[in-house]
C-alpha cells in the first residue's frame, strides 16, 4: 500500500520524519506540502505525481485537514478513481497506527481501523484523570 501524506505547509514532510524517528524508515509514505504560492489545481499535479497508476487501487491520501484545500484536491483524485480513499486528520498517533498496518491490511480495512480507533489519537489529562478515578470508584 502507498500512502500520500498531503499537508499545508511542511507538515507532510514533517510527520514523515517524526514517524521514521519512532518507528523506523517508511518507503511507501511520500509526503506532499502544500505552499501558500499553490493553487488547487497545482497541489492535485503534485499529488497525481506521487500516485503510481497502476497502484492508485492500493494507495491512501491522508490530509491534515478535512474540507482543506490538501483534502478537497484528494477528495477530487478519489472520485475519479485516482487514489482509494482519503482520510483527514492527520496526526503522529494516526500516522504510526498506519505504519504499523499497512503492510497487514487493506486500504478499505486499514480505513475501517483508523475510524474505529480515531478517538484514541488524542487525549486530555483532565479527561484521563477523570476516567481513572471513575474506575477506581469501583
Amino acid at each position: 500500500m502507498e500512502i500520500i501524506l498531503v499537508g499545508h505547509a511542511q507538515t507532510a514532510k514533517a510527520f514523515k520524519e517524526a514517524v521514521e524517528m519512532i518507528y523506523g524508515e517508511v518507503p511507501n509514505f511520500h509526503p506532499v506540502d502544500f505552499t501558500p504560492k499553490e493553487g488547487l489545481q497545482s497541489l492535485t499535479s503534485k499529488i497525481v505525481s506521487k500516485i503510481e497508476p497502476n497502484k492508485a487501487a492500493e494507495t491512501l491520501i491522508i490530509t491534515d485537514l478535512f474540507s482543506g484545500t490538501p483534502y478537497n484536491a484528494s477528495a477530487e483524485l478519489v472520485l475519479k478513481k485516482k487514489a482509494a480513499d482519503v482520510v483527514a486528520g492527520m496526526c503522529l498517533p494516526m500516522l504510526l497506527e498506519v505504519a504499523v498496518n499497512s503492510s497487514s491490511m487493506s486500504v478499505s480495512q486499514l480505513v475501517a481501523h483508523l475510524m474505529k480507533n480515531k478517538e484514541e489519537f488524542s487525549t486530555s489529562l483532565s479527561e484521563k484523570a477523570k476516567t481513572d478515578t471513575e474506575e477506581d470508584d469501583f
